[in-house]
């Protein structure tokens, strides 16, 4: 039964829809030429939606000459401009015989609305220059609009100025715009004291200062502001929760918890904050309660929040569950695009790149257009793999779809090249590149340390500073990096990089001094690098302490590493997995088997640390060093990962060494140890002739002369003889 209300509507929005077809054809016959008849359709035309009739409407306009009058003038270039036909809006603005104040404020605001900021301040300083009109406080904030997009602080501070010298710093829309040009800008300080002036602050007031500190890391005081707002709203608790989730703080889910129980819907911009925050965390139980509430709301099916259950259900490592997700969802387009590139993201963080690729082949079949996020995960898949032929064929692909040129896209195809040993075709897509920032330098330079072209590296950081490029930290810690791998004189290189931190000031920041120490410890100059660690002033994060443990443990001086071990707790900084591994290698070094136990067992026991495959490698090699084969033995056997050839070699020559193996185990070793290096095989031959397995220890030495393996231990120094 259809309500006598719901009829009279329904009468209604015909009658309308009527009124609006008779009045567009009316114009269209000569003899109802008139102005009043042509603002009533284009009038018509803005508030329904009607693009076409709108766009014969301007033709109209045209031939007829009516484009003069200054009211369909403007209400045309705006309706051109709603729609995005910001070309013709701006055609017919410059063909106006008359303007005024509204023309070119239509003009501006049409500009920035469309993602031309810097045509938009040209068209406000034309106005200026022609001085017909004075701007009112809608061109002013149009503006100051666009100078927050582009980041004319200069000039955006110049309108500010203007417009309180004009008497009008009480316009609250006008002084929140100037509030969010100081944040685009990054200038909180300013952004702050015109925070506090600002007479009748509103909420768009508080949650824009409350973004500006949020967007330059700065939580705690945008948690500070928070709490003095009055009432905050879903756009407050959003911002926050956004800040929070992104440095992975627990604030994020109690915050997002407090926002609940005070009655205020999660929404689509909550849920992705909040579960990127569960996965960051691996708080998969939190997770799951989330992903209940998501459904109560009906949000699932939205591509924001079906990539971020999936985000999350894949760094927690359930990725059963994130596929499951993923088959579920009924998006098309954009959207499904959205969720596919999550979805290859999780393979590829939990090393399923067989299935990432196969996905990524699926949605290029299908006929959906990739985007520079779908393409940039098949290529780091490719690099991981090495699968330098799957990588040409995107390279390929990325080419048609223009991303070559795009300096994300193109960091990762260099990664790809270099990771697959061609350097030069990286150094030519790097070269191609038009626009190349310090993150797509360093990522090159990165690159180069990683697969071990450290000359290479050394030489662009020089080409970088050469093109007035600035280096960041990220820059400078990888080309430190390089210096102690370089052969010939690392510590003049790593001096000159060092002697350019002081220059710059970046040798007061912790990460840069860390980097700095492990170099000085690669280059054994071990009391440089003490000298350096206790001239740091402040509080010495996990990574100082682990660098300079490191560094005493690689240079002969394992009692003072377990002495700064010492001091590191007492001051009250926790040890992550990597002060442990460098810890247990001191205590390798100096043969204290006892220690590297006692360490071994803190790791899960007391810091809640679980030790990976490097540390299980370390404990082997010091229980084999120290002849205690049964025991190394064990440890192998109950450890939860699969040996690698490293821990197998290394427990085969404590084997050798003390001749304590028996048959099982020498046996069982062999089974898994691959014979294609001559060390190895030697090491092998050796361990059979020692147990008295003569046939095996000789066949074994018949193999390697047969196939003519590679002499071991080949290694040579550079001697200054000047």
């Amino acid at each position: 039964m259809v309500s006598l209300t719901k009829i009279r509507i329904l009468s209604l929005r015909k009658l309308h829809s009527m009124v609006l077809v008779n009045t567009f054809q009316s114009v269209f016959r000569p003899k109802y030429w008139n102005f009043d008849s042509m603002k009533a359709a284009l009038c018509h035309c803005r508030q329904n939606g009607c693009t076409q009739n709108g766009r014969s409407l301007h033709s109209l306009l045209i031939k007829n000459g009516s484009r003069r009058d200054l009211f369909l003038g403007n209400n045309l270039m705006s309706f051109l401009a709603d729609f995005g036909f910001i070309k013709d809006a701006r055609k017919l603005f410059d063909e106006m015989v008359d303007r005024n104040v509204v023309s070119w404020t239509t003009m501006i605001s049409a500009c920035t609305r469309n993602g031309k900021a810097e045509e938009s301040l040209s068209i406000f300083r034309q106005m200026l220059d022609f001085g017909e009109e004075v701007p009112n406080e809608h061109s002013l904030s149009a503006v100051l609009k666009a100078c927050g997009i582009v980041r004319d602080l200069e000039f955006g501070r110049w309108i500010h100025q203007s417009f309180v010298r004009l008497g009008m710093e009480f316009d609250v829309v006008l002084m929140n715009t100037a509030l969010d040009m100081y944040v685009k800008c990054g200038c909180l300080d300013e952004a702050r004291i015109l925070f506090d002036k600002i007479p009748s602050s509103n909420a768009t007031t508080w949650n824009t200062m409350i973004v500006g500190y949020t967007e330059n890391g700065e939580m705690d005081e945008a948690e500070k502001l928070f709490i003095q707002m009055s009432g905050p709203n879903v756009v407050s608790y959003n911002t926050l929760i956004a800040g929070f989730a992104k440095k992975g703080n627990l604030k994020a889910l109690e915050y997002a918890h407090k926002m609940f129980l005070e009655g205020i819907k999660l929404d689509v911009f909550t849920f992705p904050c909040v579960l990127k925050t569960c996965g960051s965390l691996k708080f998969q139980s939190m997770g799951n309660q989330f992903h209940s509430t998501v459904m109560k709301s009906g949000c699932e099916s939205e591509p924001l929040v079906g990539s971020a259950l999936i985000d999350m259900y894949s760094k927690c490592g359930s990725i059963g569950e994130a596929k499951k997700l993923y088959d579920g969802y009924r998006g098309t387009g954009f959207q499904l695009l959205a969720v596919s590139n999550s979805m290859i993201s999780g393979f590829s963080s939990n090393n399923h790149n067989i299935p990432a690729l196969n996905l990524l082949s699926k949605i290029h079949r299908s006929g959906l257009v990739l985007d520079e996020f779908t393409l940039s995960s098949g290529l780091k898949v490719c690099s991981k793999l090495q699968n330098l032929r799957f990588g040409i064929q995107m390279h390929g692909i990325i080419v048609v779809y223009g991303y070559h040129l795009d300096h994300i896209v193109g960091s990762v195809l260099v990664d790809l090249y270099l990771n697959c040993g061609s350097f030069n075709k990286a150094m030519a897509i790097f070269t191609g590149l038009p626009h190349k920032d310090v993150v797509t330098w360093c990522g090159f330079i990165s690159g180069c340390v990683q697969y071990g072209l450290n000359h290479s590296a050394f030489y662009l950081f020089k080409v970088m500073l050469e093109l007035g490029i600035k280096p960041d930290h990220f820059v400078l810690s990888s080309v430190l990096k390089s210096c102690s791998n370089l052969a010939g004189s690392p510590h003049s290189h790593g001096k000159q990089i060092h002697g350019y931190t002081v220059k710059k000031g970046f040798e007061i920041e912790s990460a840069m001094t860390t980097s700095l120490i492990d170099m000085y410890s690669k280059c054994g100059e071990i009391d440089s690098s003490l000298t350096l660690f206790r001239a740091v002033n402040g509080v010495l994060d996990t990574l100082c302490w682990t660098a300079i443990i490191a560094g005493c443990g690689q240079n002969g001086k394992e009692k003072e590493a377990i002495g700064y071990f010492g001091e590191m707790l007492s001051s009250g900084v926790e040890p992550n997995e990597v002060t442990f591994l460098a810890l247990l290698s001191a205590c390798r070094h100096a043969g204290l088997v006892e220690e590297a136990c006692s360490y071994f067992r803190a790791m899960e026991d007391k810091y809640g640390l679980r030790p990976v495959l490097e540390h299980y490698c370390c404990m082997v090699d010091i229980l084999g060093r120290a002849g205690l084969i049964k025991e190394a033995w064990n440890l192998i056997s109950n450890m939860p990962y699969e040996p690698d050839q490293t821990l197998w070699n290394s427990f085969l020559g404590a084997c050798e060494i003390y001749d304590h193996g028996d048959d099982v185990i020498s046996n069982l070793v062999a089974q898994h140890v691959e014979s294609t290096d001559r060390s190895t095989s030697v090491m092998l031959s050796n361990g059979y002739a020692a147990l008295g397995m003569w046939d095996k220890s000789i066949k074994l030495k018949h193999l390697i002369k047969r196939l003519g393996m590679k002499q071991a231990g080949v290694s040579w120094v550079e001697v200054d003889l000047s």
